[in-house]
């Protein structure tokens, strides 16, 4: 992958020249690519690229890279920073469009960064340094489909990392580490169940918070108790109307949850490595530009709430992920493998659309799912040992971004698990694996033939829950995997300290 830095180059400098020619417009007239048009055609990625470096030439506390993909389109990173050592900065990571035919939040970006082009809201950049990665699936976006040109999802990839996308993503990640995460979406509500059930939701944006039981309870609270709530009361105080990020089958009588907990979606991978993450899913349009203008704008007036809550509360944001990714590092403690969400206390009060009517209705739902359940713990181990024999294990590694030995270090104990049955299961409604285990230490080995990979760091987690056999969302979960499910020897091994 080529990597382009584009700041005051030939292509800006000319782009800058030609800005100033045209009617002498100055920076208070800037406008986004869809501003440009008056809303009646989305952005393609080359109006995206062009804006952006637009945007650099204007303003020194933006600065822009440019990644160049395989299919000829190009995945902009944005920072927005001040330089100023005195106080330490919370690095935000936003991105936006995983899926192609979810516009409006790149869209919303876009007014965000052309605000900070003008030279608005810079208080913020004296407490956050901002990593912005507008439109994450061009491909994806230029044909209108959530996928990308190569067919797959990159917000079920964040594990598996089939796609320079999603790599790039995570390389970002591990480089800057961000304390807080911002992953906006948008959600259809125009199915034909809900259009026979006679309601449908319809928020403007709904904010969801990290549910994964594994995720430091300081960072969940966080948002729960202190986010929501800021988050709700600014953007509902623009008008747009707000709900914490609910989903299921409510028209077929199936529970109702908050989103998932698996650790191939975007948040949860960051949060599970210690940030405090949020997924942002704003109201889609029965296509790409249907009402796109106030889809951006509500887009923008939550991004923008974000950020003022990060400015606010920076110092607890930086408190809370602190802690957990010391106890990441520092904490031998059991991790949960298998969990589900369980019927709270409180049913949910649910205003929901009536399209006959067009009021809302708010029904009361007793089957809430609310609270998250740990099904199966494990020990951590200090490592594990991914044969060099096993082509997919050893690209996998390889394209994972986490650091890894040829070899075993020291005198340690090796474990490998026994496969006696393997049975289906079924969880957070999907169709599953679940082998019975049964855990042997190995006594001749060749630890030449393995690649050591550490356990330990913010990233422990995260491995632990990729490489168990019985992870609910393992390696082993996903059909191209699920090879390792059929020996009688799980291939990957434990290592644990004497």
């Amino acid at each position: 992958m080529r990597f382009y830095k584009l700041i005051l180059g030939l292509f800006a400098g000319l782009f800058f020249l030609t800005f100033i020619g045209c009617n002498q417009h100055n920076v208070s007239e800037l406008r986004t690519p869809l501003e440009k048009v008056n809303y009646s055609s989305s952005t393609s990625n080359a109006d995206l690229v062009a804006f952006l470096v637009q945007c650099d030439s204007l303003q020194p506390a933006i600065k822009t890279a440019f990644y160049d993909l395989d299919d000829g389109t190009t995945m902009p990173l944005v920072f927005v920073t001040k330089e100023d050592k005195s106080i330490p900065k919370l690095n935000v990571f936003l991105l936006a469009q995983q899926h192609g035919n979810e516009p409006s939040g790149m869209e919303g970006i876009l007014m965000l960064i052309r605000d900070f082009a003008e030279g608005k809201h810079a208080h913020l950049t004296e407490k956050l340094s901002l990593l912005i990665l507008p439109q994450c699936n061009p491909s994806g976006a230029e044909s209108h489909t959530r996928r990308t040109a190569e067919g797959i999802d990159l917000n079920r990839d964040h594990l598996l990392l089939r796609t320079a996308e999603t790599r790039l993503i995570q390389r970002i990640y591990s480089q800057y580490k961000p304390e807080m995460t911002v992953d906006i979406h948008e959600y259809y509500p125009f199915g034909s169940a809900w259009a026979d059930f006679g309601f449908r939701r319809n928020f403007d944006i709904q904010l969801g918070g990290l549910t994964n039981i594994n995720v430091h309870p300081d960072l969940r609270n966080l948002f729960k108790e202190v986010a929501l709530p800021f988050v709700k009361e600014k953007v509902e105080k623009q008008n747009f109307s707000f709900f914490e990020y609910t989903l299921g089958d409510f028209p077929d009588g199936k529970r109702l949850r908050h989103s998932t907990v698996d650790i191939n979606d975007g948040r949860q991978s960051f949060g599970i490595a210690g940030s405090f993450s949020v997924i942002v899913e704003g109201m889609n349009g029965r296509d790409s530009l249907d009402n796109i203008k106030r889809r951006a704008q509500s887009q923008y007036a939550t991004a923008l709430a974000l950020l003022e809550f990060a400015y606010l509360k920076a110092d607890d944001i930086f408190k809370a992920t602190t802690l957990a990714r010391n106890e990441l590092n520092e904490k031998h403690e059991m991790v949960s493998i298998r969990m589900d969400h369980f019927k709270g206390n409180v049913p949910l009060q649910y205003p929901l659309l009536n399209l006959r009517t067009n009021t809302d209705t708010v029904f009361l739902v007793e089957e809430y799912h609310s609270e998250v359940i740990s099904l199966l713990d494990v020990w951590p181990p200090k490592a594990y040992l991914i044969p060099k024999s096993d082509t997919m294990l050893s690209t996998w590694l390889k394209r994972s971004g986490l650091t890894y030995e040829k070899h075993m270090p020291g005198d340690l104990n090796v474990f490998a698990y026994n496969i006696k049955a393997v049975n289906p299961s079924f969880d957070e409604e999907t169709a599953n694996l679940y082998p019975d285990v049964e855990k042997t230490m190995l006594k001749h080995f060749s630890a030449d033939d393995y690649y050591y990979l550490s356990a330990e760091g913010i990233f422990k987690h995260k491995i632990i829950t990729a490489l168990e056999p019985q992870s609910m969302y393992g390696l082993a979960s996903y059909p191209e995997f699920e090879y390792l499910l059929m020996e009688d020897i799980f291939p990957v091994l434990r290592v644990e300290n004497r």
